[in-house]
């Protein structure tokens, strides 16, 4: 994305042709849904700014509707320079909603985000009274406060080295979306913050449970959209009043035991742990109120109905549950389907996570695109590695490369991928062998596994989706689907 002119995007064109004419100054990848009030109110800007005085540079490099990748999060008017020194502007009507209050809460939430490529954030929001008139807020150590255009003048001059272009790439995912496992002390600490929706999801969560006029839930969404640590969030948030239980579907690793350590009230078990078969009894000493479920999908039949149970009996208070039938490892969990059982039981809630926040749209691509060859992408994948082993030893020579450069390796086994369920990786690298194949359709399918019950396929997902930035993919002694992946990689470069 290009940085603009406020100027020369404020001027009087057609309004069939401005979504075009935007669209050529901006740079950005599909037209923007121009919203009429939004152009009036830099056009003000622009004629105020002008009154105080404000010189050419203020005008330039100002970069519109900008989003950043992965989590949607906008800014209205954004200029940022090498220096550090990064400028806010948000436009606002007046309206019984726009309380001071809630523009304090945006701008202290766009300061956080903004803190990764500045040191120095002047934050303000403009609320005009649809006359042609509004008021300039700013956001200051003393809190929210009237200011003067001099003001943003001022802070304007303050802006060295304008980002012109591309501004989209200094925001990296792993700085502000964070996993409990990885960093259980950022976020014991708060150090983050929801997506949009994870946050209308979290309100109705909330106070469902806490009203208790919906106490039955289930989140699904596709790997990388955040639901584990929605779970955590909900769960962190209710700690106060509630005693929580938290199962996890797989193995606790180092970064579970750590989290739990530091949570209050909120106890994390491995499913099979014995407190789950005490649910439902009487003389239980853990008696929880709230019962969690990551990874749902995995979980034993029989556990799943000691949950149900014990939620329909009235000794659980509220159950969520958190799952992805396209994550199944296996044709047993596949075959039990536990959302299914869920969507029978009456007052059942199912909420949606339908975008993809930790893998990059890179990775999301071609992993798509691998599993089957006809889904196609107009991205390039400069961060996707596929390399041919023609033997065991140059597959191990290269693994430990690939290791050296900071990839954790995963085996397409099931031990491998039960042991990384939850977790993820900046980089990851897989082994594609001589059990997979392409079908006729072009639809990547494997072998049968020598254990009858575990899913190639499904493990390999299970593994490639666990990688934040950088994939490395292996094909060893497989000429054909090497081919087919080496065609993958180069369509759009």
């Amino acid at each position: 994305m290009r940085a603009v002119n406020i100027y020369a995007l404020t001027r009087k064109v057609q309004n069939d042709v401005k979504p075009l004419f935007e669209k050529a100054l901006s740079h950005r990848e599909e037209k923007l849904r121009i919203k009429e009030q939004e152009f009036d109110q830099i056009s003000q800007i622009v004629e105020e700014l002008q009154k105080a005085g404000a010189g050419e540079d203020c005008f330039e490099d100002w970069f519109y509707s900008f989003t950043i990748p992965h989590i949607s999060r906008e800014f209205d008017l954004l200029k940022a320079g090498r220096n550090g020194c990064v400028v806010n502007v948000e436009l606002k009507s007046v309206s019984p909603s726009v309380t001071q209050a809630r523009i304090k809460k945006q701008l202290e939430r766009n300061a956080y985000y903004l803190s990764l490529i500045g040191k120095r954030i002047y934050s303000f929001t403009y609320v005009s009274d649809g006359k042609r008139r509004g008021k300039l807020y700013v956001l200051g150590k003393d809190g929210l406060r009237i200011c003067t255009f001099r003001e943003l003048v001022r802070r304007l001059g303050m802006v060295k080295q304008s980002i012109r272009e591309g501004i989209e790439d200094l925001f990296r995912p792993g700085d502000y979306l964070i996993s409990p496992f990885s960093e259980p002390e950022r976020f014991c600490n708060g150090q983050y913050f929801l997506t949009e929706h994870q946050q209308q999801m979290k309100e109705k969560v909330l106070s469902g449970i806490r009203k208790s006029t919906a106490t039955l839930w289930g989140i699904t969404g596709e790997a990388g959209t955040g639901k584990t640590l929605l779970l955590y969030d909900v769960a962190k948030s209710l700690a106060g009043d509630y005693r929580i239980c938290v199962i996890h579907c797989g193995k606790l690793s180092e970064g579970h035991e750590r989290l739990k350590n530091m949570l209050e009230g909120i106890d994390v078990i491995e499913a099979g742990d014995a407190r789950i078969g005490a649910l439902c009894s009487a003389e239980s000493t853990d008696d929880y109120d709230v019962v969690c479920v990551d990874e749902t999908q995995r979980l034993s039949q029989e556990e799943l109905e000691i949950v149900l149970e014990a939620y329909g009996s009235g000794r659980i208070k509220a159950c969520l549950f958190v799952y992805d039938l396209k994550q199944v490892l296996s044709k047993s969990e596949r075959s039990r389907n536990n959302p299914e059982r869920l969507h029978q039981i009456l007052n059942f809630q199912e909420l949606r996570l339908a975008k993809t926040i930790r893998t990059s749209k890179e990775i999301y691509a071609f992993i798509n695109a691998m599993l089957d060859l006809k889904k196609h992408s107009n991205l390039s994948f400069p961060n996707i590695d596929v390399l041919w082993a023609g033997n065991e030893r140059e597959k191990e020579q290269l693994v430990a490369v690939c290791q050296r450069r900071g990839y954790r390796y995963i085996p397409p086994e099931y031990e491998d991928s039960h042991d990384v369920i939850g977790l993820e990786f900046d980089r990851v690298q897989v082994v594609l062998d001589q059990r997979f194949y392409y079908d006729e359709a072009g639809i990547l399918l494997g072998e049968e596994s020598p254990d009858a019950d575990y899913l190639y396929v499904q493990l390999l997902y299970q593994n490639v989706s666990r990688a934040k930035e950088r994939l490395c993919v292996i094909v060893q002694e497989n000429a054909h689907v090497f081919r087919e992946l080496v065609a993958v990689v180069n369509r759009n470069s």
